[in-house]
Formats: C-alpha cells, sequence, structure tokens
C-alpha cells in the first residue's frame, strides 16, 4: 500500500492551443490526507456546494448545471459568497499538512523552440509532459526530505485525453530514473468529485496558470487565493516561462540526472 499519496490535476490542453499548461497538485502522508478530505468535505458541507471545480465556479453561465444554480440562488451576493467561499477552502489548504507541487509552462514558447531544436523536443516532448515529469520529481524531492524509501501512489481526475498519456509518461520516467521505478507503485486514474486532493489540485492547476498569465505583464503578480494555495508561496509551482525554457535550450536536456537514494 502507498504510504504517501501525490494528488495531481491538469489546466490548459495542449491540444486546445493553450498558451499556458500547466500540472499541479499536493503530497502527503496519507494520514494527512485522511485528516484533509474530511475538513474539505465538512467545509463542502458547510457552504452546500457539489465538488469543486474551478473553471465551472469561475465561469457558472458557460454550462447548465448545479454551479449555474448556484450562482441563481445566490443572486446579488454570488461574487462577494464566492470569493469568500474560494478564500475558506484556500485557508483550508493552507492549514493542511499538504505540500504543493507541479509545473506550468510557456506552451506558446515551448512549440517555438521544439520547433526549432529536435534534441529540445526529443528531452521535452510537449509542454504536459515536462509540467508532468515536474510534477512527479518534486513530489518525490518532498517526499525524500523525511523519507527514502516508503512506496508512493499518484492520483490523477480520470479525463480521457490525458489518462492513457499520464500512464505512458509515468514508464518513461521509470525506464530513465530508479528513483521512480522504485519509489512509485501505483499510478490512479479517479473521479475528481469523490476525492478532494483532486479538487484541491484543480485549484492550484487553475489559479497558476492565472497567475503566470499576470506575470508575463507584472513579475510581481500574485493573488490572496494563491498565497494560500502555495503556503504562502513557501511550496510553489516551477513556472518555466521563455527565461526558463531559454535556459533549457542551452544546456543538454538529455543530461543524467542522477541516481536513485538507497533504501538498503
Amino acid at each position: 500500500m502507498a504510504i504517501y499519496h501525490i494528488y495531481g490535476d491538469e489546466s490548459g490542453k495542449l491540444s486546445g492551443g493553450s498558451e499556458i499548461t500547466s500540472f499541479c497538485g499536493y503530497v502527503a502522508h496519507i494520514s494527512a490526507w485522511a485528516t484533509f478530505a474530511q475538513n474539505w468535505t465538512n467545509a463542502r458541507h458547510k457552504w452546500q456546494v457539489p465538488p469543486l471545480h474551478m473553471s465551472r465556479i469561475m465561469f457558472p453561465d458557460s454550462k447548465d448545471d448545479v454551479w449555474k444554480q448556484i450562482k441563481g440562488e445566490w443572486g446579488t451576493l454570488w461574487e462577494k459568497k464566492r470569493d469568500l467561499m474560494l478564500r475558506d477552502f484556500g485557508e483550508l489548504i493552507r492549514m493542511s499538512d499538504i505540500d504543493c507541487i507541479g509545473a506550468l509552462v510557456d506552451a506558446r514558447y515551448f512549440r517555438s523552440l521544439a520547433d526549432a531544436d529536435p534534441l529540445f523536443k526529443e528531452a521535452h516532448r510537449d509542454p504536459i509532459h515536462m509540467a508532468f515529469h515536474t510534477f512527479v520529481m518534486r513530489g518525490l524531492d518532498r517526499i525524500e526530505v523525511t523519507d527514502k524509501c516508503a512506496p508512493v501512489g499518484i492520483v490523477i481526475d480520470d479525463d480521457h485525453d490525458f489518462s492513457v498519456r499520464a500512464y505512458e509518461q509515468l514508464e518513461s520516467l521509470k525506464a530513465t530514473f530508479p528513483r521512480v521505478r522504485e519509489r512509485v507503485h501505483a499510478i490512479s486514474f479517479v473521479n475528481d468529485s469523490s476525492y478532494p486532493g483532486v479538487q484541491a489540485a484543480d485549484m492550484i492547476a487553475y489559479e497558476a496558470r492565472s497567475i503566470m498569465v499576470k506575470k508575463m505583464t507584472d513579475p510581481d503578480a500574485t493573488s490572496e487565493l494563491y498565497d494560500n494555495l502555495t503556503f504562502l508561496r513557501t511550496h510553489q509551482p516551477q513556472f518555466y516561462n521563455k527565461k526558463v525554457l531559454d535556459e533549457l535550450a542551452a544546456t543538454n536536456p538529455l543530461k543524467e540526472q542522477g541516481n536513485a537514494p538507497s533504501c538498503e
């Protein structure tokens, strides 16, 4: 049984031509996830809301579903109550023993580099692959601070377009990096409505994309929600902006990244 779980979700599909691609989430010991799940469910009960999904919350009129109904019920207080609700869930994450991980990629600039540099494309494939790679590696980095041997499970939203690719990417990482092969014992694709960890991952994947877009014109951009989701920016996703991508393109992206720590 996996002792640590990493929950993740993506935002900004490559196939949709998104300018920013994100794959983010949270990592914690199973004991912390059990407490988190109960607190999350209690918060949903207080607010009387369905499972959280940021794009539906921010654009409730785009689809005829329960979030559109809630907006109607809240009436003129919709925006005030929505923002207060998101603050509550954000503060819940900040006060929980879970660490933010993941990455966001300037997908448009990534594509321009991949078109010009076959080695860059061979190493990083596409923006989602780069973000998922960082998501897994940073998750293991965080765990290894306190535990170098316990098995790890990855839990991801069951998205039809991404699930097969995520499995293939994990197999590729296992073939390349011994510590991924030794530590990651499971990957699961789940209905996010039953998994608070995936709902939390959706929040940071969405909000981090929003912040990265703002940072393109304002390097100091942030938000109270982003601060809460990242433990006051102590644990933030990696931002692969133009500067960072240029640095990667200027080095050998296929360089060996080291061996796994010994569990003997």
